[in-house]
């Protein structure tokens, strides 16, 4: 079974993405909808890697919704508690509180000891593994409806997981860090969820606060769930 879900997502990514596997800047549209202005368009490329870079997203559009039909066309409107032992009532509402550099905050902090393990709240695949200055060390998922989700100031990731994966909400992600800009607070999970494009009028951030649901941690960790 192991190996047929490794092949599996290993055929979808190469048929998605090509062999050079998904990109890692930019941000490609999950969710198209109408473009605001249509005026818009990609900047010339100036260097041939910026040219490959333009080239893989474009392969990325073209082909994301035949990815995106093996899941649910609706979001799911329950998110499992994605940081283990945390409990939804634990987690204070931060989400549009301000941040340097005039910025809001787009997401929830779930503050949990480092190297705690972070599991997907949703079933999906692994759009992206990155690093970033923000961020830190993140996995972004994409779930039904093309909703994105974003698992930021991880300490280290699941070992083996890909780009392309697909994933449920047994699925380990990475560990409670403080990368990025965190690296003054205490470990704790960003987790923030995105709708569109910042260049489709349907680009939303949404506040994952009310779409959590607690899980039966006993029941999840028991070892006849997990052999």
């Amino acid at each position: 079974m192991l190996a047929r879900q490794v092949g599996f997502s290993a055929l979808l990514c190469v048929l998605l993405w090509g062999s050079e596997g998904l990109a890692q800047r930019g941000e490609p549209d999950p969710e198209p909808g109408r473009v605001c202005n249509s005026s818009w368009s990609p900047p010339e490329p100036r260097t041939e890697a910026e040219r490959r870079e333009r080239e893989r997203w474009a392969a990325y559009r073209a082909k994301l919704q035949s990815y995106l039909a093996l899941l649910p066309k609706e979001p799911d409107t329950r998110l499992a508690m994605p940081v283990q032992g945390v409990r939804v009532r634990q987690v204070t509402n931060t989400f549009g509180a301000p941040r340097s550099g005039w910025r809001t905050h787009e997401g929830q902090d779930i503050f949990a000891p480092r190297g705690t393990p972070v599991y997907s709240a949703t079933r999906g695949f692994v759009w992206r593994i990155g690093q970033g200055q923000l961020g830190g060390l993140y996995v972004f998922v994409v779930g039904p409806g093309g909703r994105r989700y974003y698992y930021a100031h991880l300490d280290r990731y699941a070992p083996g997981l890909q780009e392309g994966q697909r994933v449920t909400p047994q699925t380990l992600l990475g560990y409670v860090g403080n990368t990025g800009n965190a690296r003054t607070t205490p470990p704790h999970l960003h987790f923030g969820v995105y709708a569109g494009s910042r260049r489709t009028c349907d680009y939303r951030v949404i506040d994952p606060l009310p779409l959590l649901t607690d899980r039966d941690w006993k029941s999840f960790l028991s070892p006849a769930r997990n052999p």
